[in-house]
């Protein structure tokens, strides 16, 4: 039998630092896991990162009942773990302190 763990019950609604995710490693007794996501309100970028870490190494994890916000947090790491992220370009202009005031 799988183990499922509802993330929201036992770790909190708001998933929000790296550390609850090694937290969560030392929960996961069984090689086939499956993290309910259906008690989970929020998840912080750095929480995601580190939890598709944890996933790329251990595959055989499952992300179930994800609400929009949490699936797109995930998506977007991923994506930038893969290297398809793109980032803005920040333009810098310097400007002279005494050309705004004259």
């Amino acid at each position: 039998m799988h183990e499922r763990i509802d993330l929201g019950k036992e770790i909190a609604p708001v998933l929000s630092s790296r550390e609850l995710v090694r937290e969560l490693e030392k929960k996961i007794t069984d090689k086939k896991v499956i993290l309910d996501f259906k008690n989970v309100e929020f998840i912080s970028h750095s929480f995601a990162h580190e939890l598709l870490m944890y996933r790329f190494r251990n595959p055989n994890i499952e992300l179930v009942n994800m609400n929009p916000s949490v699936a797109k947090m995930l998506e977007v790491v991923e994506q930038h773990l893969k290297g398809k992220g793109r980032h803005p370009e920040v333009k810098i202009t310097k400007k002279s302190i005494l050309s705004i005031i004259d």
